[in-house]
């Protein structure tokens, strides 16, 4: 199959589908509705039930998505309906949305020769992302939704309920494996916002620097909001990514090269999903009391006392484990010692081993030392140094060699009673002319 003719099959197969945001969307254009509304209206019509949410991979191939539709948040915008299912959901069909102005997907070629939509991109980059400040003043100035004010804790309690979205904007390489085969590292160049879960926490945070996270489980980098694809091919299926400052090498290379932090004041909210939380609570704060704003106060309580506990525990953990690695270390130092100090002994026993004669008196009867002198006391050694293990198949010491280390190693030992000692003590079989004349 050529080129061309993958690209008309890949066109074809996305003309399938619609994307779930589209829908809701449409939707609410077409009613006059808020997207909340029309979620709720949907899910009172039991979607779930009879639409499949489908997600599609790098290969352009779509698969069931298991998560109800008041559940997918942002993920509308990555997640389709079956368009001829849609077509046929008679709560859908009958306000009109699939006549003229039916949403086409704007399918366009990228540099690996695939096709992709990037109607949803362009949504993106015309959303506004705001910073702390200016959220914290637009939430404040819309009255009438809330009764009270709105400040940093409060952001970030709306973040941990995934209310809202708090992302950061980076524009470079990005790290990501195959959706197939997670042993194959692909690097990417995109521009957009990113985000994690343990980033709600930093919204209240004093640092001027946030630290990002590298391959934390639960915790990894997600795709929040692509605003535009270089080189993409494997990121759509929104799995965990790296974030690299420059090009790597391979995969190992990665960590040197792995964005380490970002400024505090880079975090951002998407203004349209800000209007749509808000919207939400036009539409709910009808029926609110004060029993569920107790409710849910009691409720942010337990989160942060379990997040507190929690803290504790990884604190707990790691001083746990770091006592471990200290005393595993110690033990190996101390076996090392103990294997060292058992050579040393060894040594010890064989030197005994060769001097145990040495300086034994002359004559021992009955465990009493009846005679000893300094010069038997050096035979004795000179016994032990030369002539204990001599071989006579081997070459005997010289007698300059023994008369030497005997003034050597005894002071005031004269050069004749030094001969005399060697004399002595010498092998038969080492003395010049055979054995003794008798």
């Amino acid at each position: 199959m050529n080129v061309s003719s993958l690209i008309d099959e890949l066109e074809a197969r996305k003309n399938d589908f619609i994307l779930v945001a589209d829908v809701i969307n449409l939707m609410a254009n077409a009613t006059n509705s808020t997207p909340s509304q029309v979620l709720d209206y949907l899910d009172t019509n039991n979607i779930d039930e009879r639409l499949t949410i489908f997600y599609m991979d790098e290969r352009y191939n779509f698969h069931s998505y298991r998560k109800p539709l008041v559940g997918l948040g942002y993920e509308t915008e990555t997640t389709y309906f079956a368009l001829k299912d849609a077509m046929m959901f008679e709560p859908i069909n009958k306000h009109g949305i699939f006549g003229k102005n039916q949403v086409t997907n704007n399918v366009i070629n990228d540099v690996y020769e695939r096709t992709y939509d990037i109607n949803h991109h362009k949504r993106n980059r015309e959303d506004d992302y705001l910073t702390l400040s200016e959220t914290l003043d637009f939430l404040n100035s819309k009255k009438g939704f809330n009764t009270s004010s709105y400040d940093l804790r409060k952001l970030r309690d709306l973040a941990r309920k995934k209310l809202l979205t708090p992302c950061f904007y980076f524009s470079g390489y990005v790290g990501s494996f195959s959706f197939e085969n997670t042993k194959n590292f692909y690097v990417e160049v995109i521009t957009g916002y990113f985000t994690y879960r343990l980033l709600a926490e930093e919204v209240c945070s004093s640092d001027d620097y946030i630290t990002i996270p590298s391959c934390e489980t639960g915790n990894e980098i997600r795709i929040y909001r692509i605003l535009e694809k270089h080189t993409a091919e494997y990121v759509d299926n929104d799995n965990g990514v790296f974030l690299l400052e420059k090009k790597p090498q391979g995969f190992h290379d990665t960590e040197k090269v792995e964005l380490k932090c970002i400024e505090a004041d880079e975090i951002r909210f998407s203004k349209r999903e800000i209007n749509s939380y808000i919207a939400s609570l036009t539409n709910s704060n009808e029926n609110q009391n004060d029993s569920s704003v107790q409710h849910d106060s009691e409720l942010l309580a337990k989160l942060e006392k379990l997040q507190a506990e929690n803290d504790n525990l990884n604190s707990r953990l790691s001083t746990a484990r770091n006592t471990y690695k200290q005393h595993r270390n110690e033990i190996k130092a101390l076996q090392e010692k103990i294997k060292q100090a058992d050579i040393e002994k060894a040594k010890l026993i064989e030197q005994l081993n060769k001097v145990e004669l040495t300086d034994k008196p002359a004559i021992i009867e009955n465990n009493t030392i009846l005679y000893v002198t300094p010069a038997i006391s050096i035979m004795n050694e000179v016994i032990a140094e030369f002539w204990i293990d001599y071989d006579p198949n081997d070459p005997a010491p010289k007698q300059s060699t023994i008369t030497d280390w005997i003034t050597d190693k005894f002071d005031d030992v004269s050069d004749a009673l030094a001969l005399n000692i060697d004399k002595v003590c010498r092998h038969t079989s080492a003395r010049s002319g055979g054995k003794y004349k008798r």
